[in-house]
């Protein structure tokens, strides 16, 4: 009997055990100044010299990876990366040996690349850096970065393209550039060039001077681009912490983690997924500084923005 079980499996197509998953989840995250988060010794060990530098904790590596193998996130745009290398090496520990960094090499030192699971997923052709986006050479602004992903073996795939735009209420003429001058042009160039139009857009839009989400949505509309993070403003939720002055040490909530997607992405979006994980979840809008979570002192001011993607078809087909 056993020996007629073993010949019925080798009869079986291999086809039939290697299907794509069902689902998948692909997400952006701002993994404050990893490794370094707050310490500004380690910084400077790094080559990052900055006016003020943080006198608090470096990020907490077991905390931060614990907490990434309870999202298991298949694919996550990574930004604020001082050490890809090491986000590389340690992910294999934690994670497993299956999972993988790619990044923009960059002037900048916060680098942008995506975290992903490759027995997943795998990169179709060479990931591309979009040096636009730093407005001019030799600029310390960070690019964008796009890669083509396929689920394994034979399921969805689309563009993903990581951002970091500039800070600060300040920065907003310096944004406006680079949505206007860079990003309305890559994903124009890739709606109207590309044979494959799913395209999703992600990472920290810093989107924080008067104007808010109006920041974006002009030319998110323009191009026909769904704002999917809308979900998480219309839930009371939030994507990362800052501390006003006027709350003494407390932190306040906003949403400047943000993702986008292509009207032919749609197709494969499973409506209402997207959430938020970590400190975020909880939906609080201002801690006190005896509230302040763990999260929060170890792992980031921001939290992983994510939603679900059907990856058993490909409707480019």
């Amino acid at each position: 009997m056993r020996r007629l079980i073993l010949i019925l499996l080798f009869a079986i197509p291999l086809s039939v055990f290697a299907q794509p998953a069902k689902t998948i989840e692909i997400g952006s995250f701002n993994i404050e100044w990893f490794p370094c988060k707050d310490d500004g010794e380690m910084m400077k060990k790094y080559n990052i010299n900055l006016r003020r530098p943080p006198h608090g904790e470096a990020t907490n590596t077991q905390m931060l990876f614990e907490f990434l193998k309870q999202e298991d996130i298949e694919l996550l745009g990574v930004v604020e990366i001082v050490d890809p290398q090491l986000l590389d090496s340690l992910a294999k520990v934690y994670l497993g040996p299956q999972f993988k960094v790619i990044y923009a090499p960059s002037a900048s030192s916060q680098k942008v690349g995506f975290l992903y699971d490759s027995s997943v997923l795998e990169v179709i052709g060479q990931p591309e850096v979009y040096s636009s986006v730093t407005l001019k050479p030799g600029s310390w602004l960070r690019p964008a970065f796009r890669a083509y992903f396929k689920v394994k073996p034979d399921g969805f795939d689309f563009h993903a393209i990581i951002t970091h735009l500039k800070a600060a209420p300040s920065g907003w003429k310096t944004r406006k550039k680079q949505w206007n001058i860079a990003l309305k042009n890559i994903l124009n160039n890739l709606q109207t060039q590309s044979p494959d139009k799913d395209i999703i857009l992600m990472g920290d839009f810093n989107n924080v001077s008067k104007l808010g989400y109006q920041e974006f949505l002009p030319v998110i509309k323009s191009l026909h681009f769904t704002w999917l993070t809308q979900e998480i403003v219309n839930r009371g939720l939030f994507t990362d912490y800052w501390s006003p002055y006027e709350l003494h040490g407390g932190i306040s909530g906003s949403v400047i983690d943000q993702i986008f997607i292509s009207s032919d992405m749609t197709q494969e979006y499973v409506p209402h997924s997207v959430n938020v994980g970590g400190m975020c979840a909880r939906g609080k809008k201002i801690y006190q500084p005896d509230e302040i979570p763990d999260y929060y002192k170890y792992i980031s001011d921001h939290c992983p923005v994510f939603a679900t993607f059907r990856a058993d078809v490909d409707n480019d087909k």
